[in-house]
């Protein structure tokens, strides 16, 4: 089963652990996975994945330097 980017996501923090690389995070609660036995995600869908967590976090940044935040 190719596993769908719009049910991917990254984190950089894990139960209070950090790290640099993160982790995939894989949202299967509204994935069909009967008789599934083996998941493929495509290496360039993580780096897409990592990059738009990135646009997210510049883009809270901004709006926190707009509204006078930190």
């Amino acid at each position: 089963m190719l596993f769908p980017k719009e049910k991917m996501s990254h984190t950089n923090t894990l139960g209070g652990n950090k790290s640099d690389e993160g982790w995939l995070v894989l949202d299967i609660g509204s994935v069909e996975l009967e008789g599934v036995k083996k998941l493929y995600i495509d290496l360039h869908d993580i780096a897409e994945v990592k990059g738009r967590k990135s646009k997210e976090m510049e883009a809270l940044e901004k709006a926190k330097r707009l509204l006078g935040g930190e």
